[in-house]
């Protein structure tokens, strides 16, 4: 009985529904859990190139939603899946991907698939404002975040000045 009330009241927050914070909201309702059909210009290829993989499209189509929503100027992907750099530079042709291993400056998104997250971010605590998707692991609160979303599959970590810190489990 317990547990069927914990789904029922957890149920309501997947739909972004008790997330306070407008931004977290609007992460929720646009990029986690869309209502409506996006038309990105990679859809069609992510469907072709990830039909095996359920998980790995929904992981790639969530980060395309996120880039189009945060409209970053430069995205770092450490080990970048082929697919996913294709349909990025497909979908935001003005954005720089970064690929290389080592650290680089000025980025302002980064998407960690493989490799120590937290290490990345505390890397990169220097910038000001900078958001981290990572997946197959769930961060730690990374030092400097004011917003985490976390799930089984990802975790979503944002720095923005003048934010507090506000976490959801969706």
């Amino acid at each position: 009985m317990n547990y069927t009330f914990d789904y029922i009241n957890r149920w309501r927050h997947t739909r972004g529904y008790g997330v306070h914070s407008p931004l977290a909201y609007r992460i929720v309702k646009d990029c986690i859990r869309p209502d409506a059909k996006y038309g990105f210009y990679s859809d069609a290829y992510l469907d072709f190139e990830y039909r095996d993989d359920i998980n790995g499209l929904k992981n790639s189509k969530m980060v395309i939603r996120l880039v189009n929503l945060f409209s970053p100027k430069r995205i770092w992907v450490p080990g970048c899946d082929k697919r996913l750099s294709t349909a990025l530079k497909m979908s935001f042709p003005k954005i720089q991907l970064v690929t290389q291993k080592d650290y680089p400056k000025n980025v302002d998104f980064i998407i960690c698939s493989n490799g120590d997250c937290q290490a990345m971010w505390n890397k990169m605590s220097a910038l000001p404002e900078c958001v981290m998707v990572a997946f197959g692991k769930e961060l730690d609160v990374p030092e400097g975040a004011t917003l985490m979303i976390c799930n089984k599959r990802f975790s979503i970590a944002i720095r923005r000045i003048g934010m507090g810190f506000v976490s959801y489990d969706v």
